[in-house]
């Protein structure tokens, strides 16, 4: 004896509500992923963009640095007289660390005591790159050598990311 089992109209009303429940959770937490998605995109965007004009006003910086280190050579006689003329008169910003004055986080950067080197400070939402240069001798074509780009917490000074040119 074969028993027939009959799905009434009520039945397959149910099953076919339950699916169409189903694909509507679906595509509605395919729906807040895909929001969350677009909006660590863009703030990924927005941060590489500010990280990278932080960069170019780095080097906008080095360029006005370099620029008052040619004056400094032209008026410069010796070496000596050239790195007198740089710590007495670098632009406002810039700070200045000689074999004297040198700190011991510039101690890891410097090659020797007498080595000269300049840096300065661009700030970033919560953050500063901290830039550094290496002066390098009276005479030569190139008058910096970059030594570091470093993202810094203003309050606390730990280096959070660095990128080192050698």
């Amino acid at each position: 004896m074969k028993r027939k089992i009959a799905l009434g109209p009520g039945a397959a009303s149910l099953i076919l509500i339950v699916v169409i429940l189903s694909l509507c959770m679906l595509s509605m937490l395919m729906q807040i992923g895909s929001r969350n998605d677009l909006s660590l995109a863009t703030r990924g965007t927005e941060m590489i963009t500010n990280v990278y004009g932080l960069f170019s006003d780095s080097e906008n910086r080095l360029a006005e640095l370099d620029t008052f280190l040619v004056r400094c050579q032209k008026l410069a006689k010796d070496d000596a007289s050239y790195r007198k003329l740089v710590k007495e008169n670098l632009p406002e910003g810039f700070g200045y660390a000689d074999g004297s004055d040198i700190t011991e986080e510039a101690e890891n950067t410097a090659e020797t005591a007498s080595d000269i080197l300049i840096s300065w400070q661009e700030p970033l939402d919560r953050r500063v790159l901290t830039c550094k240069v290496k002066l390098l001798p009276y005479g030569e074509a190139e008058r910096t050598r970059w030594m570091s780009h470093t993202f810094e917490e203003p309050s606390r000074q730990t280096s959070e990311e660095g990128i080192t040119d050698d």
